[in-house]
């Protein structure tokens, strides 16, 4: 089984959506981190987004697993209430900042 379709099958994908508002987040949660993606941008808050996929021009692993998940059907958002939406990014770039600086 691929990486990108053990991170699907495993739940590892997320919808976060944010109420009333209905904003959203997407994250994978990797072997080291949750990782912040955005498929509309071509974004993830991985190494190999910084230090591969940029050079390369592909999308990393969790921007794909996303992508797949998103094909397939396979994501059930979590709702999450806007209050928490500030929080949540802080946390993801918390955990973005200490995998980068590793």
């Amino acid at each position: 089984m691929s990486r990108i379709e053990s991170a699907v099958q495993s739940g590892s994908v997320k919808a976060l959506l944010f109420l009333p508002s209905g904003r959203r987040l997407w994250t994978v949660v990797g072997k080291d981190s949750e990782y912040w993606t955005d498929p509309e941008l071509g974004f993830c808050s991985c190494k190999d987004f910084y230090f591969s996929a940029l050079t390369k021009d592909e999308p990393c692993y969790h921007l794909k697993s996303v992508q797949k998940a998103m094909d397939g059907g396979r994501l059930a958002p979590l709702e999450m209430s806007d209050g928490e939406y500030t929080q949540m990014l802080q946390a993801l770039a918390k955990d973005a900042a200490s995998q980068l600086l590793r």
